[in-house]
């Protein structure tokens, strides 16, 4: 209350500040979307397609192919950043791949070579 009276006794100030002031906390709110998504997103979807690449649990291609839709993920982000906003044909090969991926493992699952080689390095430890 003492707040709100305080306010008025001294006068509304300009509005341009408000205006000023709401401006740059969206913008800072876009950033912070650009930067904690999108670097989210690429690295876990980078380091996803790494390891799977190294432990052979599916074909190679598919995780090379998901490898390649997360740096180009990471260029739309990029271009973001310089307001480059009409690239959203970026997002179709990583989009594709997890669609595929998902098929994959549905139907064909893990290569079983594969896990079982990790188990059998787990026993003779």
């Amino acid at each position: 209350m003492t707040l709100s009276q305080e306010f008025v006794k001294a006068g509304a100030p300009d509005a341009s500040y408000y205006q000023t002031l709401g401006t740059l906390l969206l913008a800072a709110g876009d950033w912070a979307f650009l930067l904690g998504f999108g670097l989210a997103f690429t690295l876990s979807a980078l380091i996803l397609n790494f390891l799977l690449y190294q432990s052979k649990l599916i074909p190679r291609w598919l995780s090379g192919w998901g490898f390649v839709g997360a740096v180009l993920i990471f260029a739309y982000y990029l271009l973001q950043f310089f307001s480059i906003n009409q690239v959203e044909i970026l997002f179709l090969p990583i989009a594709v791949q997890e669609m595929v991926f998902a098929v994959w493992l549905i139907i064909k699952g893990f290569n079983s070579s594969a896990t079982a080689s990790v188990s059998a390095k787990e026993e003779r430890k």
